[in-house]
């Protein structure tokens, strides 16, 4: 390997922000990723003792972030089972609590709904209704 070839592979690691050098195309430094790992593991031993919990619960019991925890699921390294208490906002992706949305994007489609249909009951949109003449200027 050549001088230039170990510069290109030096890379910050995503975590902690040290100088690696990245040869197989990682983005962590091999300390981070044995962190990740180990933090995996607990998650994955923790599910399997108790497939009903939820993600902070889970969180609690092994010190591993909820961010992470959400991070493998969405990535499918960790498959929710039947009895899991999570899901994801179809809109913004955020975890919810079995629902389709989450408390924010209701609120925020509800208003949305209810300002559209107040303009189409108030005619506030009278231009998209009925038929129109479009005047020409003629020469008489």
């Amino acid at each position: 390997m050549t001088d230039k070839d170990r510069l290109e592979s030096l890379r910050n690691c995503k975590k902690c922000n040290r100088l690696f050098s990245a040869t197989n195309g990682t983005s962590l430094c091999s300390r981070c990723s044995n962190e990740v790992d180990d933090g995996f593991t607990k998650v994955r031993e923790y599910i399997y003792d108790n497939p009903a919990s939820s993600v902070k619960e889970v969180s609690l019991g092994t010190g591993v972030s909820s961010e992470a925890i959400l991070k493998w699921i969405r990535e499918g390294k960790i498959v929710l089972g039947e009895h899991a208490n999570i899901a994801f906002c179809e809109r913004c992706d955020t975890p919810t609590d079995g629902t389709r949305y989450c408390g924010k994007c209701i609120r925020e489609l509800s208003e949305g709904l209810k300002s559209g249909l107040a303009d189409k009951v108030n005619g506030s949109n009278k231009s998209l209704h009925g038929m129109h003449i479009k005047e020409h200027n003629r020469k008489k």
